[in-house]
């Protein structure tokens, strides 16, 4: 089984989106990929309002999903009642600084991408394989247009060797079953990072990730199936306790995408935040302080969709200014 190179991390939680249409974002992610609906509930009132700077009166139909009990790589949808919501990748940027895809998991990503392809959605390219270094392996992936902008990444895990990154993830999603329809929960979401050494700083003092993979993302199969052309990124895996839930940092290195994070706030439609659970809130909230975090919502205790009433504080992530809601254990 796959070393976890950071016991006390804590992995992605939950993924938060603004939609614009609940039920096409449903038959995605419910219908398709196999996550359960867990909690359904309009969403309203002053710490609602207060959480996401949100004015009076406003509201969202909440949806939160997950793959039965895993409690990393889940998805929460909100629908905001607003009359001007803007798209975060309002000009369908294929690279763009903030938060950027889902990374799901599949046995047959030619028959997934077939089966997606006919549903009307749109494709990048063809399904590609990358090799990247020894230890890694190679993965098979292709990219989709998902609902309100948002990417959605297919992964089928080609290498077997168990000696391989790669391999051993394999072994442990075979261990641990895949949703109803055949994939798995968010396994891995992509942020591009302004500044890598701040994004690392973030996700290791704060959220006590460690890098899993750390190299330049250099195949001309991955450039092609990723949409960078001639342009180069250097990418770093950041893991927490669980082999879901990781974060896939890109850092252009010679070029420079649109920022979208501005956007990405409610009520807007798009990616909007990343939730991490911690086990000390207390020495999270102090790490923030001594990065010289932004504060977007001060700590509070809020009834949260999937979680109940929780202490939480929403803060800017320092490589991008992505948004990171912090969320006390129980």
């Amino acid at each position: 089984m796959a070393e976890i190179v950071a016991p006390e991390g804590s992995p992605l939680s939950v993924a938060v989106l603004g939609t614009g249409d609940l039920e096409a974002s449903l038959r995605l992610y419910r219908d398709m990929i196999g996550l359960d609906v867990v909690e359904r509930r309009t969403w309203h009132g002053p710490d609602f309002e207060r959480h996401w700077h949100l004015p009076p009166g406003s509201s969202a139909e909440a949806v939160f999903l997950q793959a039965g009990k895993t409690e990393v790589g889940r998805i929460l949808l909100l629908d905001c009642s607003a009359n001007e919501r803007k798209i975060v990748r309002a000009g369908k940027e294929s690279w763009h600084y903030g938060l950027s895809n889902l990374n799901f998991y599949t046995a047959d990503i030619h028959a997934a991408a077939k089966e997606f392809a006919s549903a009307g959605f749109e494709f990048w390219s063809e399904p590609k394989a990358h090799a990247m270094t020894p230890e890694v392996g190679t993965p098979i992936e292709v990219v989709f247009e998902g609902p309100d902008g948002v990417l959605i990444n297919l992964v089928e895990l080609a290498t077997t060797d168990p000696k391989t990154r790669i391999g051993q993830m394999r072994a442990f999603v075979d261990e641990h079953g895949r949703t109803r329809t055949g994939f798995t929960p968010v396994v891995t979401t992509n942020h591009v990072l302004q500044s890598r050494e701040l994004g690392k700083r973030f996700y290791e003092e704060v959220l006590s990730m460690r890098p899993l993979i750390d190299e330049e993302l250099s195949s001309a199969e991955a450039r092609h199936f990723l949409r960078l052309g001639e342009n180069r990124i250097w990418t770093m895996f950041m893991q927490g306790n669980h082999m879901f839930g990781k974060i896939a940092t890109s850092t252009p290195i010679d070029f420079s995408p649109p920022n979208t994070t501005p956007r990405a706030v409610p009520p807007n439609q798009g990616y909007l935040a990343q939730t991490f659970v911690v086990t000390d809130f207390e020495k999270a909230k102090a790490k923030c302080n001594e990065l010289a975090v932004a504060e977007f919502t001060p700590e509070m205790e809020i009834d949260l969709p999937g979680f109940g009433t929780r202490r939480t504080m929403v803060v800017r992530n320092p490589g991008s200014g992505a948004l990171q809601e912090i969320v006390a254990a129980t």
